[in-house]
């Protein structure tokens, strides 16, 4: 199920960007076909500054993106990146080829994970069953993506899965709060029922201790000291 609240707030916060977004494009609109190549290095300095440059313009530079990933002679490292820009666009027009390169690289865990996360930020729920494969994985990043993705997409069925992924990394704290995140954003497009009942199976729940403790440091962030989210 598409979290609409969250895929709002990033399109709210990618219009607050819209001046900053068009100032980086005038200044280097002009060099986007380098700043692509420039995604496979060579070193990871000059990556990064390309990457940021890129994100920066986001959707102005779209069909720049789109190019780049149809060349055959695009970098395969290149090509990753441009997929990763890709899923924090917001454009419609990006779906179909960020789900054609995950079709593509099936037989590559990285570069499918890398694929699924971003069709789960451009909202497109093909991404789940690669998602929840995702959650699995031996690879702690590629673990990290997947719970990164269903924040965006995931459904109540996911909740439970969540809840074993983070009882298995309780020494990663990127996944333990991302797992936290997405059953929050999960339960909270659920029915007042479902929301209650849940979340008091968590917080009677000894095996979910730490993951009580993360769900309620979020909350305690985003609703202050004692309050309980609005449901």
């Amino acid at each position: 199920m598409v979290n609409h609240k969250v895929l709002e707030a990033a399109a709210e916060w990618r219009h607050s960007q819209h001046r900053q977004a068009q100032r980086t494009y005038t200044k280097h609109g002009d060099r986007v076909p380098q700043l692509i190549r420039q995604l496979a290095g060579p070193t990871q300095e000059i990556h990064d500054r390309a990457f940021d440059l890129l994100r920066q313009m986001g959707a102005l530079v779209i069909e720049e993106l789109l190019a780049a990933l149809a060349d055959p002679a695009l970098d395969p490292i290149a090509a990753d990146e441009v997929i990763s820009l890709l899923g924090v666009t917001g454009e419609e027009a990006a779906k179909k080829p960020v789900w054609q390169f995950l079709q593509a690289n099936l037989d590559d865990p990285e570069r499918a994970s890398t694929a699924a996360l971003s069709l789960a930020g451009l909202g497109d729920e093909r991404a789940l069953p690669y998602l929840r494969e995702g959650l699995d994985d031996d690879d702690e990043d590629r673990v990290s993506n997947s719970v990164a993705g269903l924040i965006m997409v995931g459904e109540l069925e996911d909740v439970e899965h969540l809840r074993k992924v983070h009882r298995r990394h309780l020494t990663n704290s990127e996944i333990r709060s991302g797992v936290a995140s997405a059953i929050l954003t999960i339960l909270e497009s659920s029915d007042e029922r479902t929301f209650s009942r849940i979340m008091d199976h968590i917080r009677t729940s000894f095996a979910d201790r730490y993951l009580w403790a993360d769900i309620w440091d979020i909350m305690e962030r985003e609703f202050g000291s004692g309050q309980q989210p609005i449901h």
